[in-house]
This record gives structure tokens, C-alpha cells and sequence, in this order.
């Protein structure tokens, strides 16, 4: 009988433990509703699309630099995971840069963690991103590109648009005719094709497709943001439609902005402090970080 005790009491004991262990495996989703970073805030009161926030982190990476990750739940009902890296260009050392395939101007792919081993000669890289449409067989971007202001490929399908930096040091966005207008004064630039923002409003697309994506836009201040969501993943995050991801950027401040390349190609990549190593902070929804035509990278000088 005192044996039969003893082993109840083991049971007893053992099923305890396993279930405060099991308890620490599966914690709750901490909600954070009431403690968030200033660009979730934004977010939350100014795009109306943001029903619960689950979590966000806001890294400095340098200077007037950082990245933030927001995870939450649509008014809709779907998760969302979104991906936010703010550069302030009025700080001195703080520049754009546009990364091709091996550092070269010919024409191929190229993932975005192998790109920017190539532009580390131009200064610390911060972070980086995918950016324009291209041809999946040659690796020819759909838009122009101007390096350095070098004019590479100088061809602009109509109504398609571009992103870039004028020679002055201030970002500029346009479509085909701004192009004829602003070619001379291009330093770096690159393609991209739907506009979200225009004129510090967000901008209304009956393409209601929904996919991972990649937008780029700036403020009137000269702060630069791009933003990747995640998508295809239901329980992870669900992707977002043209309409809704400018109505994100446009919470943010943004004057002006545009839809970079999306699905398998979004790429989000940082530079990170802690781990002293490039890291892809999204999940790729091709698995892995899919060879692109061209990106931008942010550089510390």
C-alpha cells in the first residue's frame, strides 16, 4: 500500500511538471494593444486597417535608421506580418543605394543576402530590399536604371513608375512622363509600377489581388520607407491587395509611393547589431530569397 502511495505520488508529481512545461511551451500572443512602437501607432490610428496588435519590435540600426516588425490582425480577420524600414536622409551619412546582380550593369539575377556582399564597398549596409519587375529568363529589370548617375537602362513602359534619388540628395517617384522631365537630374534610380500614394493621398485599385508584397515611398521631411508584407501563408500572414498596402504607407506620412515587385520576390533584409550578420527578416514565400533583377540597399557612410 505504501508503494502504491509513493507511485501515485510520482505520477502525481511528474504530470504536474509536464504540464507546467507544456504550459511554457504554448504561451498566449501577447497583445500589445497598449504598448507600441510610434510607426505601429501610425499604423493602428491612421490606415484603419489594423483591428488587434499581436507584437512589434522597433531595432536601431544606425543612426536614423531603423526596422520595424508589426504582426496583427486585420479588420478582416487576417494575420498580418509587416515589415517597416525607416532611413532618415537628412542624416549626412545616411544614403540609398541600388544593387544589381554581382555589382555589374549587365543584365542577370541574383538574390538580395548575395547582392549586397557587392555594394559593402560603398559603406556599411544597413539594409536592403528587392525592387523592380523583370524578365524571369534574362533577368532584364522592366524599368530604368541609373547608378550613380550613369543611365543604364533608360526604357519606361506607360504608366509604370520609378523610384530614386535626384542629384541633389532628395528622393523622387514618377511615372513615364516624369521621367522625360526629370532624367537629368537622376542620380540612382529603379523601376517599380503601381502608385499607391500620389500627392499625399492613397491611391484606389480595382485590382483586389491579394499576394506578398514590397513598397517604397518617402515624406516631405526626406524620410524614406519601405514596407514588405508577407503573404500566402494563412495562419502566418495573409498577403494584402494594392489599395490596403498604400493605405498602410499612407499611414505612415508618406507624400508619395510605389508597389515594388511582390510575391516571391519580396525580400526584407537587415543588417542585424545583435547578431553581427545579415539576416532576411521575412519569410520568403518561395522559401528562400528568390534571384532578382536589381534592389535597394541603405547605406551607412
Amino acid at each position: 500500500m505504501k508503494k502504491m502511495n509513493q507511485w501515485f505520488l510520482a505520477a502525481a508529481l511528474t504530470a504536474l511538471l509536464f504540464a507546467g512545461c507544456e504550459k511554457d511551451e504554448q504561451k498566449p500572443i501577447q497583445i500589445l494593444d497598449h504598448t507600441r512602437s510610434e510607426l505601429t501607432v501610425r499604423l493602428q490610428e491612421n490606415s484603419g486597417l489594423v483591428h488587434r496588435v499581436y507584437r512589434d519590435t522597433t531595432i536601431e540600426l544606425s543612426t536614423g535608421v531603423s526596422e520595424t516588425h508589426v504582426h496583427f490582425m486585420d479588420v478582416n480577420g487576417h494575420s498580418l506580418r509587416v515589415f517597416i524600414l525607416e532611413a532618415d536622409l537628412n542624416q549626412p551619412a545616411v544614403k540609398l543605394y541600388p544593387l544589381t546582380p554581382f555589382g555589374e550593369d549587365a543584365y542577370a539575377r541574383q538574390a538580395i543576402p548575395e547582392m549586397v556582399g557587392y555594394a559593402e564597398s560603398e559603406g556599411r549596409v544597413l539594409f536592403a530590399s528587392n525592387a523592380d519587375f523583370f524578365d524571369a529568363t534574362t533577368g532584364e529589370p522592366r524599368g530604368i536604371v541609373y547608378k550613380s548617375g550613369v543611365p543604364v537602362r533608360t526604357t519606361m513602359q506607360p504608366g509604370w513608375t520609378f523610384f530614386g534619388v535626384r542629384k541633389s540628395g532628395e528622393p523622387l517617384i514618377g511615372n513615364d512622363v516624369d521621367y522625360e522631365r526629370e532624367n537629368a537630374n537622376i542620380y540612382h534610380a529603379l523601376g517599380g509600377n503601381q502608385t499607391l500614394v500620389k500627392n499625399g493621398e492613397p491611391v484606389i485599385h480595382t485590382d483586389n489581388t491579394i499576394e506578398p508584397r514590397t513598397a517604397v515611398g518617402y515624406t516631405a521631411d526626406n524620410r524614406v520607407y519601405f514596407m514588405v508584407v508577407d503573404g500566402r501563408k494563412y495562419d502566418y500572414s495573409y498577403g494584402i491587395n494594392f489599395t490596403d498596402l498604400g493605405q498602410l504607407m499612407h499611414a505612415l506620412g508618406v507624400t508619395e509611393s510605389i508597389n515594388l515587385d511582390g510575391g516571391g520576390s519580396s525580400t526584407f533584409l537587415v543588417n542585424d547589431p545583435e547578431e553581427a550578420a545579415y539576416i532576411v527578416r521575412n519569410r520568403t514565400s518561395d522559401g528562400a530569397p528568390r534571384a532578382v533583377a536589381n534592389g535597394w540597399a541603405i547605406i551607412a557612410e
